[in-house]
């Protein structure tokens, strides 16, 4: 038999396990409801709160176990301990660690373990939220998220009973005039609790503020300049929602351990939110020396981090404030380094951003629209565009694109370049992703009705509206009412969207492909697909970035690549289309390629409804023919 090695901080993680007051202590509904709780969600017979002392393991939680406890020698939470991984053990029979174990040899004949450590406050180890059974299994991502989940819920009652036991030491210790010594202890107890992270350990805001401001006073007197990081996870919402919280909080463990390694003695490093971090930095020799550290800070972080077998990317982004220029107090000097921030991740992400004064401009007007976008679609603010799309071997017209427009009744036409991303951040662009369609259907009817040709436009779906809303419905709705011909209307969706959550998108696309509409997939060649993938997919276009297009003419890489996309997709029976055309030469090299159509500024700019239906009413033909030149 294997006995569990002793931690290199056992002295340490023993001085937070008695801190709780928990170890010897006897079962309590909230701990007991959570081990019901995993046994029945994760189907095993045996769930334990496992605290593991000096030599022995105390078990405050039973599910379908009798003993208290038991020897340290003999557990696997004292393996599991050793180790900041889950540990599971799905045989325990054919482990070498555990094969002649006596808890596997006799009762309870422990086959299958799954153990997830239980941190202190301060990141030590108390023991384990365990689950076990008398038969050997597995246990799928999804469950040890469950048992992740479960591991926090426990946690955040140990740190909350922490607080209230000090809390209330402290309250005992001055009605009862207790030793000094006892109110220090219970006192900085509950200061600490009050004032670090559970997850990280890391110092909150509240204490970070409060170093702020104990140190602007010493750097006013020595003359000295400073700065503020603020530092967030990019595009962190996508790693919980693809790989589950647990491997959210392990990313921010780790973005934590990395940045802990390039701390100076004087800096402080704090956890301010969900993936936020601030840095205050100690007074650098000049800004040269400011800026590599920055380096060295975004380089620590830009890497992977493996979970579950799985690796996963992570860069970060951020900004800075520094003292005095950038502000001379500490809730100023934290604005504007979250102002930098988010000003780093809207121009890309992965990158470090100075404060400016235009970065606050921008966010009031910023914050301005988002309000005003609100009431956008009730006060007929938005509008939409068509901009024809051109037969590129016949040279006629082949439909539109609906491009959606918003005319403020201060600021003029807005671009959508910056209310779209707006709409999608806070959810508004569902709303107005379904009046986009509504009302593109019915223009299309509109112009059936005045007795012009009928020809297809396409809209754009977003990813939000697309997998959030009932995109089906609506479109099933609008098509009964209107009674255009389904096969008109051509949906466009990012090839970023069909790989967001492929087996939804696949049914949903199906789902659209029975109502007879056409799917194309836009901004081919910037996402991750792949032929092979797009082979799954019930799509009839494919949609080539401008990125392409603006090269094609000067390089000839890039005019291969499209060569390719086009005979590629034309072997999977896909009509290629290209946008962003801007010149004769970017048409003629388009068209020899064998792309089918094309749309942008050298054919036509975008079109009012009005002129879009003047645009197909006398001789689309001729008209095309001119601006092609």
């Amino acid at each position: 038999m294997m006995t569990p090695q002793i931690p290199v901080d056992e002295a340490r993680r023993l001085a937070a396990l008695h801190a709780t007051s928990l170890f010897g202590t006897g079962p309590e509904e909230a701990f007991d409801r959570i081990t019901r709780m995993a046994s029945k969600l994760l189907h095993v017979p045996t769930a334990l709160i496992s605290l593991v002392g000096a030599d022995t393991q105390w078990f405050k939680s039973r599910c379908g176990f009798d003993p208290q406890y038991g020897p340290r020698d003999t557990s696997f939470c004292g393996h599991a301990i050793l180790s900041d991984e889950p540990m599971v053990v799905e045989d325990a029979s054919k482990d070498p660690r555990f094969a002649d174990n006596p808890s596997v040899l006799g009762t309870p004949h422990v086959r299958f373990y799954a153990g997830m450590q239980l941190y202190s406050v301060d990141r030590a180890k108390l023991g384990t939220l365990c689950i076990i059974d008398s038969e050997p299994r597995a246990l799928g991502e999804e469950e040890l998220a469950e048992l992740h989940d479960l591991a926090r819920m426990v946690e955040e009652l140990i740190h909350h009973r922490q607080l209230a036991i000090a809390a209330q030491q402290l309250h005992d210790g001055l009605q009862q005039n207790a030793s000094r010594a006892q109110l220090a202890a219970s006192a900085g107890q509950v200061e600490f609790l009050l004032n670090h992270d559970t997850l990280t350990g890391l110092a909150n805001r509240q204490a970070l503020l409060g170093t702020i401001r104990d140190r602007i006073t010493d750097w006013q007197q020595r003359q000295v300049p400073a700065a503020v990081a603020c530092l967030n996870v990019d595009r962190f919402k996508r790693v919980n929602d693809a790989f589950g919280h647990a491997a959210g909080d392990e990313v921010l463990v780790a973005v934590t351990r990395c940045l802990q390694a390039e701390l100076g003695a004087d800096d402080l490093l704090a956890r301010t939110g969900s993936d936020e971090f601030v840095l205050l930095l100690s007074p650098p020799a000049d800004e040269a020396a400011l800026q590599a550290r920055l380096v060295r800070l975004l380089d620590s972080v830009n890497s992977s981090v493996s979970w579950a077998g799985k690796d996963i990317s992570i860069t970060c982004s951020i900004g800075v404030a520094r003292f005095p220029q950038d502000g001379e107090d500490a809730d100023t000097l934290l604005s504007n380094a979250n102002t930098a921030m988010r000003h780093a991740k809207e121009t890309g992400g992965a990158r470090t951003q100075y404060f400016a004064p235009s970065q606050r401009r921008e966010l009031v007007r910023r914050m301005a629209l988002e309000h005003q976008l609100h009431r956008a679609i009730e006060r007929e603010e938005l509008f939409l565009q068509y901009q024809p799309k051109i037969d590129l071997q016949g040279g006629t017209l082949a439909g539109f694109e609906a491009l959606l427009r918003w005319r403020h009744p201060v600021h003029g036409v807005v671009s959508p370049e910056e209310f779209v991303p707006i709409a999608e951040e806070t959810g508004l662009i569902v709303p107005i992703g379904d009046w986009l369609v509504r009302t593109a259907i019915r223009q299309m009817a509109g112009w059936h009705a005045a007795g012009l040709p009928e020809v297809p436009v396409a809209v754009n779906l977003s990813a939000r509206q697309f997998l959030q809303g009932d995109v089906v419905g609506l479109v099933g709705e609008m098509l009964a009412e209107t009674q255009v011909a389904p096969h008109l209307l051509e949906l466009e969706l990012t090839e970023s969207l069909s790989m967001a959550d492929p087996e939804r998108s696949l049914a949903i696309m199906r789902e659209l492909r029975e109502l007879g509409v056409t799917l194309s997939i836009d901004d081919f060649g910037t996402g991750y697909s792949s032929f092979a993938y797009l082979k799954r997919l019930p799509i009839d276009k494919l949609k080539i970035d401008k990125s392409f297009v603006n090269d094609m003419v000067h390089s000839s890489d890039a005019r291969a690549i499209v060569q390719a996309i086009v005979a590629m997709a034309h072997s999977m029976h896909l009509h290629v289309v290209a946008e962003g055309v801007e010149s004769a030469p970017q048409a003629l090299a388009l068209r020899e390629t064998g792309c089918d159509q094309a749309q942008g500024y050298y054919y036509s700019r975008p079109l009012d409804a009005g002129e879009a239906g003047s645009f197909l009413a006398p001789a689309p033909a001729a008209k095309v023919g001119i601006a092609r030149g």
